[in-house]
């Protein structure tokens, strides 16, 4: 198996034909073909579908890729800090973060961190991705840090800390629940009711507070996306009201956009996690310990969670 076979592999996946990726990649259509044939001759099974002037990957071609993708980045990776060795440059910090966590909370904090002393040296990346892939790009190396909604399986990475705090609520500036200092979810009616994505962490909890007492009343409309910023300006365009993470509600105030507390716990989790056998820098301990110290004082009712990871479903300020 040859790297340009792989690069010729992915460049098809990617533009969907072979003319597109030989563009692609500045070779000609007839080369990449012969590079997919040879490759495909080497596997013993077969990548594409052809069905032109489009391709689509077979099942089998599906699981090749996903390991292929990461060769590739581990490459890029390589060549890139190979670059960086020759000038004598230190390796730059990497940090990897789901969505709301990367918008909402390592922005605040390295811009707290800069205006004391520098964070990095030369250069530091910042990846947004899903949580099972922040964990495995803390664990294949290609992340120093990794900041990430939980529950999520750990496998070979460290959870150094992890914490709590309650959802809210965000509504239009001008909607009647405003009115209100704590909003009952029983009370959201016929409002279309805005989610985070998210099939095994938060979406459960918010499933479960938003299911309504009586049976046959009308089933709610949802809305669900992946994106903090969007479930927000759509709150923002008066589409409906959305369930939000604390973070969020702390470090993006859109104008328009309100939040209030619920009147049901329901908690979200995030953490901070390592390789368990690499160790960290000193810049990469500065900065999970400066995330520790943001969230805990300014998340509201935020509280510190223990080594399982797992989430404690009872309000600890509940009586207070």
């Amino acid at each position: 198996m040859e790297i340009r076979q792989l690069e010729a592999f992915a460049a098809v996946y990617s533009a969907g034909s072979v003319t597109a990726a030989g563009r692609m990649l500045d070779r000609s259509q007839p080369m990449v073909s012969r590079q997919i044939q040879d490759l495909e001759n080497e596997l013993g099974f077969t990548l594409f579908t052809r069905t032109r002037p489009q391709v689509t990957l077979t099942e089998q071609g599906r699981q090749f890729y996903d390991e292929v993708r990461n060769v590739l980045a581990g490459l890029q990776q390589l060549d890139a800090r190979t670059h960086e060795i020759a000038q004598g440059w230190a390796r730059p910090l990497r940090i990897a973060a789901t969505d709301a966590l990367s918008s909402n909370l390592i922005p605040v904090v390295i811009g707290q961190l800069e205006r004391s002393a520098p964070v990095f040296e030369n250069r530091m990346y910042i990846d947004t991705m899903p949580p099972e892939q922040v964990v495995e790009s803390v664990a294949d190396g290609q992340a120093d840090i990794g900041i990430v909604s939980l529950p999520v399986d750990l496998g070979r990475c460290h959870l150094n800390w992890s914490g709590q705090a309650p959802c809210v609520l965000a509504l239009p500036d001008a909607h009647p629940l405003t009115a209100h200092e704590t909003v009952s979810l029983d009370d959201l009616g016929d409002n279309t009711v805005i989610t985070m994505s998210n099939r095994s962490r938060l979406r459960h909890r918010l499933s479960t507070a938003l299911l309504q007492k009586d049976p046959t009343a009308r089933p709610r409309r949802y809305i669900e996306t992946t994106s903090s910023i969007n479930a927000l300006m759509l709150v923002r365009a008066g589409v409906g009201l959305a369930l939000m993470d604390p973070l969020t509600a702390v470090s993006l105030k859109p104008s328009g956009v309100v939040y209030r507390p619920i009147d049901r716990y329901v908690p979200y989790l995030l953490g901070a996690i390592t390789h368990r056998d690499r160790v960290l820098p000193a810049e990469g301990r500065r900065v999970l310990q400066a995330i520790w110290d943001y969230v805990s004082a300014y998340i509201p009712r935020f509280v510190a969670g223990d080594a399982t990871g797992l989430p404690k479903d009872a309000d600890p300020f509940e009586g207070q």
